[in-house]
């Protein structure tokens, strides 16, 4: 964002008289709280958050004590061009340092504990896995520059196994970004193409980790709990342990009308009538939605239920009346490709893994990154953290992993992962790091927080374009969509700043907010970005006139993207 375009805008007309009803409390309405407030200029008492749980977060959420152990079911990697959420974070309070804001708090992180892995890839228990040389062959080379050029309309319903050779999934940059991602060969190519544009200017320190950025401590700590603290203070008003189970709408002349929500709580089910000047900000859909946990001595259960699904179930509700709504069974209709399970383990009083883990590859707790097993029948990935809750002591270490193939057998412990409990979770992951003979001594430390995650990466199954709906349908005057099953052409899903820009988009457009939109950050168009990608594609130190012949001839699409980078409008001085 320019600085020239942070402006406060004048406030819209009426916006005084206006209501704003935001169904869900995670960080997509959060910050869409948050900007009705301070770039909208609604009154905050005029704004309420409505959410089934007992506490704001939805996803981005982390508990526990020293004593009980801790519990995070998600780890979100951050980089610096979220410019919405950073825009969002420069707005908040630090709930640790009096003067600073949480982009302050997260800065002043990442300078003092910069991510840089010198492990991303580990297999045979414990050793390091080479990825040097070129991220893929050259005919996925090829093909990836073929997708980079190729139009959405001619990828629906495809899938990176329908684009790429079969040994793609085993190339250094699959094994490094699909498990950052959790993308699947099977996910959509659609979200698989817009992530390499996205993100492109991260292609040569993936296998290092270069440009991650992490919070001060976990992101419901660092995050959430500030803004939602800083938002009541203004006066917004919170209306936990209330599930909102219908959006009536309606037809009248050429605009679709939010009409009425239906609420339910303790006291029961009861409807509430809106007029247009009642804004309704609808996350549709959860990564967490159906959920279920488990412990060091009990099984996380795939929870397979239908009838109700929250918000999925509201969302499948109003697609059910109009197209333009999207077509929620696309994300919903196959659990077994989009689910997989996550584990946490604390350790108390019991250094011998993380010393070991930090010996072996060089890097201490919380500036190593993830690091992913290769060669685990249930994909496991894990990230040693620092200190990562604010209570948390010096002799408590705690640290997140996942497992993206719930339904095989382990390598170590012959079942699915769904069927194991956290400490048989926790052992097939020492198996792994070749600490099998250090494992019951570990165990009698540690406490394992699992959790089962039936729709964590819906949002990638394959799709059309209009499977899922904009921002704010067409004819729509006082509904919006916001969260990780919105369209948002240029930007990808899974991920805060989707949350954050939807929820931008909904505010200024709902509101007439005449105020510049941050633009989406696109490495794609720049020559800078290609050219230190395509080095680090096909492992050459540089590109030079002697060679770019010889690269041209390689990559036969290569002259077609200079000719398409040549082609565009020049920008305006």
């Amino acid at each position: 964002m320019r600085n020239y375009d942070r402006i406060n805008a004048l406030p819209p007309k009426r916006i005084a008289e206006k209501h704003a009803h935001i169904v869900g409390g995670g960080m997509a309405g959060l910050a869409a709280a948050a900007f009705l407030v301070t770039d909208a200029s609604m009154p905050a008492e005029n704004v309420t958050v409505y959410d089934s749980l007992p506490l704001m977060g939805g996803s981005m959420d982390a508990a526990g004590t020293p004593k009980t152990g801790y519990t995070s079911r998600g780890e979100r990697e951050l980089e610096p061009y979220m410019e919405c959420l950073w825009y969002l974070c420069s707005k908040v309070p630090s709930l640790q340092t009096k003067g600073l804001t949480i982009l302050d708090e997260t800065h002043r992180a990442n300078v003092r504990e910069r991510i840089n892995s010198h492990f991303r890839l580990m297999e045979k228990q414990g050793h390091l896995y080479d990825y040097s040389g070129p991220l893929m062959s050259a005919h996925d080379a090829k093909r990836m520059l073929e997708l980079q050029l190729a139009p959405e309309s001619a990828l629906e319903m495809l899938t990176p196994a329908d684009w790429f050779s079969p040994e793609f999934t085993r190339s250094v940059f699959w094994l490094c970004w699909s498990s950052m991602l959790a993308f699947r060969d099977y996910h959509s190519l659609i979200e698989v193409r817009r992530y390499i544009m996205r993100f492109m200017m991260h292609d040569h320190s993936m296998t290092h980790l270069g440009g991650i950025l992490h919070t001060e401590f976990n992101e419901y700590d660092s995050i959430i709990k500030p803004m939602t603290v800083w938002l009541a203070g203004l006066g917004v008003k919170f209306r936990t342990g209330t599930t909102v189970t219908d959006i009536a709408t309606e037809v009248i002349g050429d605009d679709t009308v939010a009409t009425g929500l239906t609420l339910r709580d303790a006291k029961g089910a009861r409807d509430h009538a809106l007029t247009r000047d009642d804004l309704v900000f609808f996350t549709n859909g959860s990564l967490t939605q159906n959920a279920t946990m488990g412990d060091t001595h009990s099984v996380a259960i795939l929870n397979r239920e239908t009838a109700d699904r929250g918000c999925f179930t509201v969302w499948e509700q109003l697609a059910a009346r109009d197209a333009k709504f999207g077509h929620p069974a696309t994300f919903l209709a196959d659990v077994e490709k989009s689910n997989w399970m996550s584990f946490f383990p604390t350790i108390t009083d019991d250094p011998t893994f993380f010393d070991y883990i930090e010996r072996k590859t060089g890097d201490k707790a919380g500036m190593g990154g993830a690091i992913t097993i290769v060669d685990s029948a249930w994909k496991i990935s894990f990230v040693l953290y620092g200190r990562y809750f604010p209570d948390q002591p010096d002799n408590v270490n705690v640290f997140w992993g996942d497992g993206q193939c719930s339904h095989v057998p382990g390598d170590f412990i012959k079942k699915p992962m769904r069927d194991c409990t956290g400490a048989e979770i926790f052992s097939e992951l020492l198996y792994h790091c070749g600490l099998q003979d250090k494992t019951p001594g570990i165990l009698a430390h540690s406490t394992v927080s699992i959790s089962m995650m039936p729709y964590i990466t819906s949002q990638f199954m394959p799709r059309k374009i209009a499977d899922r709906p904009k921002v704010i349908p067409e004819a729509c005057v006082n509904l919006s969509f916001i969260g990780q099953f919105v369209e948002l052409p240029g930007d990808v899903v899974f991920t805060v700043e989707t949350s954050v820009r939807t929820a931008m988009m909904a505010v200024w457009g709902l509101t007439g907010l005449d105020k510049p939109m941050i633009p989406i950050h696109e490495p794609g168009y720049d020559l800078r970005v290609i050219v230190s990608s395509l080095k680090a594609t096909l492992d050459i130190a540089e590109i030079t006139p002697e060679n770019l012949a010889a690269i041209a001839a390689s990559c036969p699409p290569f002259p077609a993207l200079l000719a398409f980078l040549n082609g565009l409008p020049k920008p305006i001085a």
